[in-house]
């Protein structure tokens, strides 16, 4: 399939210099390492094989240390690229010899959804599908719980996962374009009859609570935050150990990294990119 080219460019240095003021930080561990400007266009293009490595990095971001074969889980992303797009650095501001030293193959976020429930016989999604299982029988309470392990044994349910990473200081306008891209792609492969109806969604956000103020939680994705509203179950998930780092400073409190896990009814995905538009244009 062809590259998406122009289909989720950024027009303006500008732009993305002010919105990287407000975006969240997080490195390659999940780490929140302070902030930086960023001054460049970018643009969303279809998942290719060339892109495997950075994919799989923020695959790593997401996932952390948890038993998923990441490697399988960027093949299968993209094995259908027909749904989802890679944020890409416009091409003609990208030097020929200029390989990313990051090891991200020049992919700056990955912007996707995955039925759990048709490739649930692929060994890396059964890890997904059981890592869910676990985490929400370790950190649910018992409702949510109940609804995790009912959607995931149901095979007439159809879950998707929403993968939505993008790498340091990438700020949350490009997350606009990127949303509207697959709400598009999703119609058209429905059209085609293909498994993309989902009666439920999954989405794991990043997210840093402060100790002195459990009850605040900072997104790394600040698009994500007004999500909460319309979840029909959430639960958090202390990730500290895995993120190789205990409680640190910010702006006087001490944050620890977390995963917060949000279930959707499926139909509510366009309310839920219309929700990340309105927040973005607030920021």
């Amino acid at each position: 399939m062809p590259n998406k080219r122009n289909k989720h460019e950024e027009d303006s240095e500008e732009e993305i210099e002010s919105g990287s003021e407000r975006d969240s930080d997080v490195d390659s561990d999940g780490n929140f390492v302070g902030e930086e400007q960023v001054q460049a266009d970018f643009e969303g293009r279809n998942p290719e094989e060339c892109d495997f490595h950075g994919i799989k990095q923020l695959l790593r971001q997401l996932f952390l240390k948890s038993n998923v074969d990441l490697s399988a889980l960027a093949q299968i992303i993209i094995s259908q690229n027909y749904v989802g797009s890679v944020v890409k650095q416009c091409l003609d501001e990208v030097e020929e010899d200029d390989d990313e030293e990051d090891g991200s193959d020049g992919v700056f976020g990955i912007t996707t959804v995955i039925n759990l429930t048709k490739r649930k016989d692929e060994k890396c999604i059964q890890e997904i599908r059981q890592l869910l299982t676990t985490l929400a029988n370790e950190n649910a309470d018992e409702k949510t719980k109940s609804l995790v392990n009912k959607i995931l044994a149901e095979s007439s349910n159809h879950v998707g996962l929403v993968i939505n990473e993008r790498i340091l200081n990438i700020p949350a306008a490009i997350s606009v374009p990127l949303f509207s891209s697959l709400q598009n792609e999703l119609q058209k492969a429905i059209q085609k009859n293909m498994p993309y109806t989902f009666q439920y969604l999954v989405w794991i956000c990043k997210t840093y609570k402060i100790a002195d103020d459990d009850s605040e939680v900072l997104f790394a994705n600040q698009e994500e935050k007004p999500l909460t509203e319309e979840a029909l179950a959430s639960f958090d998930v202390d990730v500290t150990e895995q993120a190789d780092l205990s409680q640190w400073d910010y702006d006087g409190g001490a944050m620890t990294p977390c995963r917060k896990v949000l279930i959707f009814d499926g139909k509510k995905f366009d309310t839920l990119v219309r929700l990340l538009k309105e927040e973005v244009e607030s920021i």
